[in-house]
């Protein structure tokens, strides 16, 4: 036996996203924190970027606890927000682009 076998930080070692008790399957649960929180400050979508925000957030307190089903339904609802948050930022990004084109062929127009 090595030392490698008896570190408990070694990579075969590490569970984070997964449950090995006796007779379980393996369960990874995804983690959308971290695109919650980049969608919620570059694409302006407050309100569906924090509901993305606090499911992520329930759903990794879901996983810590062990209830992966409940963990799994919220990592769900985050990502259809996460989803919800990216579609309306690109659709306000493009009504301001054609507003700003509007404007700047309006401009040129008058004397």
């Amino acid at each position: 036996m090595s030392d490698f076998d008896n570190n408990p930080y070694a990579a075969s070692n590490v569970t984070d996203d997964f449950d090995f008790q006796q007779g379980q399957t393996p369960v990874k649960v995804p983690d959308y924190l971290v695109p919650s929180i980049l969608v919620t400050i570059f694409c302006c979508q407050f309100l569906f970027g924090v509901l993305a925000i606090v499911f992520s957030a329930l759903a990794n307190g879901e996983k810590k606890a062990g209830n992966y089903q409940k963990a799994l339904s919220h990592a769900n609802l985050a990502k259809i927000f996460l989803i919800i948050a990216v579609v309306f930022g690109a659709l306000l990004a493009l009504y301001w682009i054609v507003m700003i084109v509007i404007a700047i062929s309006q401009a040129q127009v008058m004397p």
